[in-house]
């Protein structure tokens, strides 16, 4: 058994290196989906625009679009 960090939030689990937790994983494929939904109402938004309207950070909404 090997034991690892989440990736998300750095809670210890057991797993592979570089794996989200559940907890993590939960809240990844949310912001995922509001993300997504977002972007079928609005196909030309940018960043910015995708921050602005779904309320989340800059970053976590440019680290979901690059690993699309």
């Amino acid at each position: 058994m090997q034991l690892s960090n989440c990736s998300g939030c750095g809670k210890l689990q057991t797993g592979r290196f570089e794996t989200l937790c559940t907890d993590c994983l939960k809240k990844h494929i949310e912001v995922s989906h509001q993300i997504k939904h977002y972007l079928q109402l609005h196909p030309g938004a940018s960043l910015i625009d995708i921050c602005q309207h779904t309320g989340l950070p800059l970053s976590t909404v440019n680290e979901i679009i690059k690993r699309v």
